[in-house]
């Protein structure tokens, strides 16, 4: 195996590497279109104008936001630009997605040879994985392809072999910004890069030291936003829906759910028994591409596809062994998923012809069957991720019941947010939504006596808007959503409702009842009688009466 580029002098063999990424793009746009549909769950709907609309509400959730600004920033311009539909808020993720194909195969094969690429774009095509997170409006499918791009660019700049060009330069520089401002576990790859710039350029070389300079930069501008952020009082180490990686948590990323994601194993059956077979043929695949990187012409460069697939994992356990444990969740480390596929490309591309041929098919068998396991079961099952209730429908029918004489009644429900409900019709308002995350004198005072009085008034006056336009929406509201308590006598029915007659909001997946059974205990009451009931994917809505 070779890590020789393309020639420049072979168009033709150009073309064909472009044919065919273009089909894998198309094959994968064909696949995640049908999931475009799927009613937007509460993470996606803090991108819309529901969340973010207003400046004040932009600068509200960047005040209390656990990432970094340029992705909220972003959809905040996006949606005035483009709307905030459930097609324009996923819009962002399916073309980084889409545009991580070609990515994996430009960075791939100067690493790992040709046939190693396509066999890695095709199979990143067919993931699980990649199909859901490009088809939901949040950072993580930008992710992989920024860490893709900043792994090809900066590999390309430190090869003295070839001349480099100054977009190529500006192209590094505008991403690695890009990276720190989207995910704070990003600054791993850019720090990492930055140390093994002297490493691929054979030396301190001039590139290699404008690559450790800058890189040092940006990661100093990001420090300085980490600060400014502590000293506000609001940013976050660890957060309680996350666990704490272990070694068998990376063997799970590494040889389940990079592969099928889950899609599998949780059924039982013949689809547990193909779950196996897909994670055995994948953890074979990895050890013979590990062992292909290590006999490549130019081992340094090829062992970057096992540094890509180890880096944040391996910042998260050591972040363990710090004491930080509530870090990790498989998404948070998905930049791992293209290395990982690549790695495997090179495990099959190292085969011979017909062994190629064999393990090949298998391999595109078994994840064709994790597609299909996918799309039939992502509305019963966890399996990539918790699946997206339908608070479109649940949404519709509660609008319905406003039509209907419904108007200044409660709705009560476990679900920590229900903000969805918000944004498929405002006349519903989520009132721990309208909660104020500091009380605005409180909040200039403080940025005040850190940062001047200037910024200080500006603060204050900036949340005082932001409150004005809460009590707005509280006082447009025609259904107020408050949270479900198990005994009916703390609902405060009376001051909250018009009559005796209230709404329970159940969505299944999210707090399970095991966490919060408050609804199911109100339900068993012998006061409260159940006058109608809807069902929705993965949300049940009762409406009921609580006698006095």
């Amino acid at each position: 195996m070779g890590t020789k580029p393309l020639a420049p002098a072979a168009p033709a063999a150009f073309l064909r590497a472009g044919t065919y990424l273009l089909l894998c793009v198309v094959v994968a746009a064909a696949l995640r279109w049908p999931l475009l549909g799927k009613s937007l769950w509460f993470d996606e709907v803090c991108m819309s104008g529901q969340r973010i609309g207003t400046t004040e509400q932009l600068l509200a959730t960047l005040y209390v936001d656990i990432h970094p600004p340029l992705f909220v920033g972003f959809m905040h311009f996006w949606a005035r630009l483009f709307g905030d539909g459930e097609l324009a808020l996923r819009l962002p993720a399916l073309l980084a997605g889409l545009l991580s194909i070609p990515a994996l195969w430009w960075t791939g094969h100067r690493l790992v040879g040709d046939a190693a690429a396509r066999w890695g774009a095709l199979l990143l095509a067919l993931s699980p994985v990649h199909v859901w997170y490009s088809v939901e409006a949040r950072l993580y499918a930008p992710m992989m392809l920024l860490t893709l791009l900043a792994f090809g660019t900066t590999e390309r700049l430190c090869d003295e072999r070839h001349p480099r060009g100054r977009a190529l330069w500006w192209l590094h520089v505008l991403n690695a910004a890009t990276m720190l401002g989207l995910h704070y576990y990003l600054a791993i790859v850019v720090v990492a890069l930055a140390a093994l710039a002297p490493v691929l350029a054979r030396g301190f070389t001039p590139m290699a030291r404008r690559l450790v300079l800058w890189h040092g930069v940006l990661v100093l501008l990001l420090g300085v936003f980490v600060l400014g952020k502590q000293a506000l009082g609001q940013f976050e180490t660890q957060q309680d829906y996350l666990r704490t990686l272990t070694v068998g948590e990376l063997g799970h990323l590494v040889l389940g759910w990079c592969w099928a994601g889950d899609t599998m194993a949780p059924l039982g059956g013949g689809w547990r028994a193909a779950a196996w077979a897909l994670e055995g043929l994948g953890a074979l695949l990895l050890l013979l591409g590990l062992a292909a990187v290590l006999r490549a012409n130019d081992r340094m460069r090829a062992l970057l596809v096992p540094i890509g697939l180890l880096l944040l994992p391996l910042f998260l356990l050591a972040l363990v062994a710090l004491g930080y444990g509530r870090t990790y969740m498989e998404r948070s480390v998905i930049p791992a998923l293209p290395f990982v596929l690549l790695l495997a490309g090179a495990g099959l591309a190292s085969l011979p012809r017909r062994g190629q041929r064999l393990a090949g098919g298998a391999t595109l068998a078994l994840a064709t069957a994790a597609l299909a396991s996918l799309f039939l079961h992502h509305e019963q099952h966890w399996l990539v991720y918790k699946p997206n209730c339908d608070w479109r429908g649940a949404a519709q029918w509660l609008g319905q019941e406003i039509e209907n004489g419904g108007a200044g009644r409660a709705v009560f429900t476990p679900t920590p947010n229900a903000r969805p409900l918000c944004y498929y019709d405002p006349r519903i308002q989520d009132v721990k939504n309208l909660a104020l995350p500091r009380d605005p004198a409180q909040l200039g005072q403080s940025v005040g006596k850190r940062f001047g009085s200037w910024l200080g008034g500006l603060a204050e006056d900036t949340f005082r808007r932001f409150a004005a336009h809460k009590d707005a929406l509280l006082a447009g509201s025609r259904l107020r959503v408050y949270r479900s308590a198990g005994d009916p006598g703390q609902l405060q029915l009376r001051e909250r409702n018009a009559d005796d007659v209230c709404y329970l909001v159940r969505d299944h997946w999210h707090p399970h009842p095991s966490v919060d059974s408050t609804v199911e205990t109100l339900l068993k009451n012998p006061r409260v009688q159940v006058l109608a009931k809807a069902e929705f994917v993965g949300i049940t809505v009762h409406k009921v009466r609580i006698l006095q």
